[in-house]
Formats: structure tokens, C-alpha cells, sequence
């Protein structure tokens, strides 16, 4: 993907993102990157193609999303917590019509999308769960499995549930009740004094 397309894909992710799939139109993807809607459709055949190409830079350069982030030289603890203030910023700007549109309008990519979203997260829940057991922070008596499946389904149904009211509480506000829930079901008191002090970051 040469620069110019990953700009335009990028800006329309922040659009999607932002307003929900269809509410943003063409023009404003190409007034958004500066250029004209005839160099727009230099790159892109029309919006399906636009959305496929997206959702395959979400799993590619995204690093912001939890499958992406490189747990690489961090504790079971740290990765966690890097996904949580990633996530966090994702989420104060995700539009849940989004995911509502994609499902709606684009069923086939949808599914693809979420099924392939749902690997990537398990292996990283699975990989950090066990990581966090060898290191002393995460409990030894929970199913693995069960444990990483549930937070998966916690994930998908915070992407596309109505029974928050959004004028009540932010997305960000929902993952972070979200995220303590977790840890604290998993976690040993070393595992909390490590996440104390992570949380310290924050303030």
C-alpha cells in the first residue's frame, strides 16, 4: 500500500470512526484528505472497497488496537495495562453506529472482520493470561480458556450494545469499569500492587 492510499485509509478510519460508516460520504473522505474526488477514485473503486480497505489496515498498522500492541520486553501487567490506556483513547472517539453500520450495510465484510478480530484477541488474551500466571500476578485457579473466551464476548458486546445511554457514560468510561472488572477477577495481590502502580501513570 504506497503512502498516498494508507493517508486516505487512515483519515477515513478516523471518519468511520468518528460518525458511523454511513454518514460519511465520498466528499467528505476526499475533503478530508485535501484532494479531489477524482483523485479519490484514483485509488479506491467506491466505498465497499473503501471499508474493505479499513478493515485490513485495522489488523495490519493499527497499533493502537489491542491485537496489534507488542507485548514484547513488558509483564503480563504492563501489556495489559497498554492495552487498556490504548484502548481508552480508541474508544473516546469511537462511534458505535460504526459497528452498527458495517453490520448493516457490509454483512459479509462484518463477519470476516469479526471473526478474524475475535482470533487475534483470544491468542492475545490467552498469551497474557499465562504470561501473568508464570509471573505470579494472574490466579492459577480459572480456566484459561473460559476466562479469555468471556472477555472476547465482553469486548464484541461493548462494540455493539444499546443499553448504555451514551448521554449517561462515555465509551471510555464503560471499558475502564470494564477493564478493573477483569483484572480484578484475575488477579493475585501481587498482580494488584503491580496494577496500583501502573495506575498511577494516570494521574
Amino acid at each position: 500500500m504506497n503512502q498516498k492510499l494508507k493517508d486516505i485509509v487512515s483519515k477515513s478510519c478516523q471518519l468511520f470512526a468518528r460518525y458511523g460508516i454511513k454518514s460519511v460520504s465520498m466528499d467528505d473522505i476526499a475533503k478530508g484528505c485535501g484532494i479531489s474526488k477524482k483523485t479519490l477514485y484514483e485509488y479506491i473503486k467506491d466505498k465497499r472497497d473503501l471499508v474493505k480497505k479499513v478493515l485490513s489496515e485495522e489488523f495490519a498498522d493499527n497499533s493502537s488496537l489491542p491485537h496489534n500492541i507488542d507485548f514484547t520486553n513488558k509483564n503480563a501487567v504492563e501489556s495489559l495495562f497498554e492495552v487498556y490506556k490504548n484502548a481508552i483513547a480508541f474508544f473516546k472517539e469511537f462511534n458505535l453506529s460504526m459497528e452498527f453500520d458495517l453490520q448493516k450495510y457490509y454483512p459479509e465484510l462484518y463477519e470476516k472482520t469479526k471473526l478474524k478480530r475475535r482470533e487475534k484477541l483470544y491468542s492475545k488474551m490467552i498469551q497474557n493470561l499465562e504470561q501473568g500466571r508464570a509471573e505470579g500476578f494472574f490466579r492459577e485457579d480459572f480456566n484459561i480458556d473460559i476466562i479469555s473466551k468471556l472477555h472476547v464476548l465482553k469486548i464484541e458486546s461493548l462494540l455493539k450494545t444499546d443499553i448504555f445511554d451514551k448521554d449517561d457514560y462515555s465509551n471510555a468510561e464503560i471499558f475502564r469499569e470494564l477493564f478493573l472488572y477483569h483484572f480484578h477477577a484475575i488477579s493475585t495481590p501481587k498482580g494488584m500492587k503491580e496494577l496500583e502502580i501502573k495506575l498511577t501513570e494516570l494521574e
